[in-house]
């Protein structure tokens, strides 16, 4: 191994200075970069945050134009028995139209200006709606927060715990929810995913709980679990 030896430089004034010179420089590119890269990742959160807003918009659009609709339901006095009943059919079916667009339309709020949510992966908002004794409809939100809003891939879990027959029993969200054909559900967001569907409760099942798990695609041991209780929205 060849042995190191000192090297001695002579520095001359105008050596100096140039080192100097070339110090400063880079100091001032340094800076610039970095305001530039600011600049660029304070866009994009501008550009999604103003694509929220658009959806918002669209959302608003479309609940005014339900609620128009209802109105001249309501007004209509020139009907008989028969398309009386399908009026009050079409008014049932609008009013849970509007009343979901409206829920909807409060979350995308909340979700835009909610600041204390806790970092990294979550699950939050979680709601059920009874639309019969054995039919339930769900929603809960996928979140994550952290410095780095990168489009994240995560697998899901949805666990419904209950009893049967006095025996405690473990359904998945697969066997519920005809629109789901196998576990775990992958998902893909930047900052939040709306997940929702209809439970179909099968005869002489009681649930009590409600298990939901997330992780990446690229990991092998669940990142997060979160257990609500059975209770519906009032």
């Amino acid at each position: 191994m060849p042995e190191d030896r000192p090297v001695v430089v002579t520095y001359r004034r105008g050596q100096r200075l140039r080192w100097i010179g070339l110090a400063i420089s880079a100091v001032i590119v340094t800076f610039f970069v970095g305001r530039y890269w600011d600049g660029q990742k304070s866009a994009e959160l501008l550009a999604e945050k103003l694509r929220l807003e658009n959806k918002i918009d669209a959302i608003e659009s479309e609940l005014l134009l339900r609620e128009e609709q209802l109105r001249n339901v309501l007004l209509s006095s020139e009907v008989d028995q028969v398309a009386l009943e399908n009026t009050r059919q079409q008014m049932v079916i609008m009013q849970r139209q509007i009343h979901t667009r409206d829920e909807d339309l409060r979350l995308y709020r909340d979700l835009l200006q909610d600041n204390d949510s806790p970092s990294g992966l979550s699950v939050s908002d979680f709601n059920l709606q009874p639309l019969d004794p054995r039919r339930i409809r769900y929603r809960w939100v996928a979140r994550q927060k952290n410095s780095k809003m990168r489009l994240l891939s995560v697998y899901a879990y949805m666990e419904i715990h209950g009893k049967r027959d006095g025996t405690n029993v473990v359904l998945s969200l697969s066997e519920l929810n005809e629109q789901v054909d196998t576990m775990p559900v992958k998902i893909e967001f930047k900052y939040f995913s709306i997940q929702q569907g209809i439970l179909r409760l099968p005869d002489n099942f009681e649930p009590y709980n409600v298990r939901i798990s997330l992780k990446y695609t690229w990991e092998t041991e669940e990142l997060i679990t979160q257990d609500f209780a059975w209770k519906y929205e009032v």
